[in-house]
Protein backbone atom coordinates (compact mmCIF):
# COMPACT_ATOMS: atom_id res chain seq x y z
CA UNK A 1 0.00 0.00 0.00
CA UNK A 2 2.99 2.45 -0.43
CA UNK A 3 1.61 5.89 -1.10
CA UNK A 4 4.86 8.37 -3.08
CA UNK A 5 3.22 12.02 -2.47
CA UNK A 6 5.40 14.91 -4.31
CA UNK A 7 5.08 18.41 -3.50
CA UNK A 8 6.69 20.74 -5.90
CA UNK A 9 6.80 23.84 -6.93
CA UNK A 10 6.44 23.12 -10.58
CA UNK A 11 3.43 24.25 -12.62
CA UNK A 12 0.53 21.38 -12.33
CA UNK A 13 0.95 21.51 -16.31
CA UNK A 14 4.61 19.54 -16.09
CA UNK A 15 2.48 16.40 -14.08
CA UNK A 16 1.35 14.65 -16.71
CA UNK A 17 -0.99 11.79 -16.82
CA UNK A 18 2.04 10.17 -18.39
CA UNK A 19 4.18 11.03 -15.16
CA UNK A 20 1.86 10.04 -12.50
CA UNK A 21 1.48 6.79 -14.40
CA UNK A 22 5.52 6.54 -14.72
CA UNK A 23 5.81 6.87 -10.99
CA UNK A 24 2.61 4.36 -10.07
CA UNK A 25 4.56 1.92 -12.46
CA UNK A 26 8.11 2.49 -11.10
CA UNK A 27 6.63 2.53 -7.21
CA UNK A 28 5.33 -0.50 -7.89
CA UNK A 29 8.24 -2.42 -9.33
CA UNK A 30 10.92 -1.03 -7.13
CA UNK A 31 8.63 -2.13 -3.79
CA UNK A 32 7.96 -5.33 -5.23
CA UNK A 33 3.98 -5.22 -5.28
CA UNK A 34 0.65 -5.17 -7.07
CA UNK A 35 0.30 -1.40 -8.97
CA UNK A 36 -3.57 -1.90 -7.71
CA UNK A 37 -2.09 -1.32 -3.99
CA UNK A 38 -0.16 1.83 -5.21
CA UNK A 39 -0.83 5.94 -4.24
CA UNK A 40 0.43 8.61 -6.22
CA UNK A 41 -0.10 12.35 -4.91
CA UNK A 42 1.47 15.13 -6.46
CA UNK A 43 1.28 18.65 -5.43
CA UNK A 44 2.47 21.18 -7.87
CA UNK A 45 2.26 24.64 -7.97
CA UNK A 46 3.44 24.86 -4.43
CA UNK A 47 5.26 28.14 -3.03
CA UNK A 48 8.88 26.80 -2.03
CA UNK A 49 12.34 27.29 -2.04
CA UNK A 50 15.13 25.26 -1.78
CA UNK A 51 18.60 26.75 -1.08
CA UNK A 52 17.58 30.44 -1.07
CA UNK A 53 16.17 30.24 -4.38
CA UNK A 54 12.94 28.96 -6.26
CA UNK A 55 14.17 26.91 -9.07
CA UNK A 56 12.60 23.76 -9.64
CA UNK A 57 12.61 21.97 -6.02
CA UNK A 58 10.35 19.24 -4.52
CA UNK A 59 9.76 17.41 -1.53
CA UNK A 60 9.23 13.65 -1.36
CA UNK A 61 7.96 11.25 0.91
CA UNK A 62 7.40 7.52 0.55
CA UNK A 63 4.93 5.64 2.56
CA UNK A 64 4.74 2.05 3.07
CA UNK A 65 3.79 -1.20 5.03
CA UNK A 66 7.70 -2.57 5.03
CA UNK A 67 9.84 -2.84 2.11
CA UNK A 68 11.75 0.02 3.20
CA UNK A 69 14.85 -0.13 4.83
CA UNK A 70 18.70 1.15 5.46
CA UNK A 71 19.95 -0.58 2.15
CA UNK A 72 16.53 -0.47 0.32
CA UNK A 73 15.83 2.82 0.77
CA UNK A 74 19.72 4.33 -0.95
CA UNK A 75 18.29 1.70 -3.93
CA UNK A 76 14.66 3.21 -3.56
CA UNK A 77 15.97 7.09 -3.46
CA UNK A 78 18.76 6.30 -6.72
CA UNK A 79 15.37 5.35 -8.81
CA UNK A 80 13.01 7.92 -7.77
CA UNK A 81 15.72 10.66 -7.99
CA UNK A 82 16.54 9.68 -11.34
CA UNK A 83 13.03 9.31 -12.10
CA UNK A 84 12.28 13.26 -11.21
CA UNK A 85 14.96 14.42 -13.34
CA UNK A 86 14.42 12.75 -16.22
CA UNK A 87 10.36 13.73 -16.11
CA UNK A 88 10.11 16.15 -14.28
CA UNK A 89 14.19 18.14 -14.34
CA UNK A 90 14.42 18.41 -10.86
CA UNK A 91 17.70 17.49 -10.14
CA UNK A 92 18.72 15.33 -7.30
CA UNK A 93 20.32 18.27 -5.64
CA UNK A 94 16.92 20.24 -5.57
CA UNK A 95 14.94 17.40 -3.75
CA UNK A 96 14.83 15.61 -0.09
CA UNK A 97 12.86 12.35 0.30
CA UNK A 98 11.62 10.84 3.24
CA UNK A 99 11.05 7.47 3.84
CA UNK A 100 8.40 6.70 6.71
CA UNK A 101 7.74 2.81 7.21
CA UNK A 102 3.59 2.31 8.82
CA UNK A 103 2.70 -0.56 10.98
CA UNK A 104 0.00 -2.03 9.60
CA UNK A 105 -2.56 -1.29 12.49
CA UNK A 106 -1.97 2.34 11.24
CA UNK A 107 -3.09 2.28 7.72
CA UNK A 108 -7.17 1.77 7.04
CA UNK A 109 -8.42 0.09 3.42
CA UNK A 110 -12.06 -1.00 2.73
CA UNK A 111 -13.44 -0.47 6.12
CA UNK A 112 -10.70 -2.13 8.11
CA UNK A 113 -6.88 -1.70 8.62
CA UNK A 114 -4.05 -3.95 6.92
CA UNK A 115 -3.86 -5.01 10.51
CA UNK A 116 -6.94 -6.95 10.35
CA UNK A 117 -6.70 -7.63 6.13
CA UNK A 118 -3.21 -8.92 7.24
CA UNK A 119 -3.57 -11.02 10.22
CA UNK A 120 -0.57 -9.62 12.05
Amino acid sequence: MPILEVSTNLPKEKVTPEVLSGLSKMVSEILDITESYCMMHVLPDQLMTFGGTSEPCAVVRLSSIGRLGVELNKKHAAKIFAFMDKHLGISNDRMFMVFQDLDTSTVGYKGTTFHELYGR
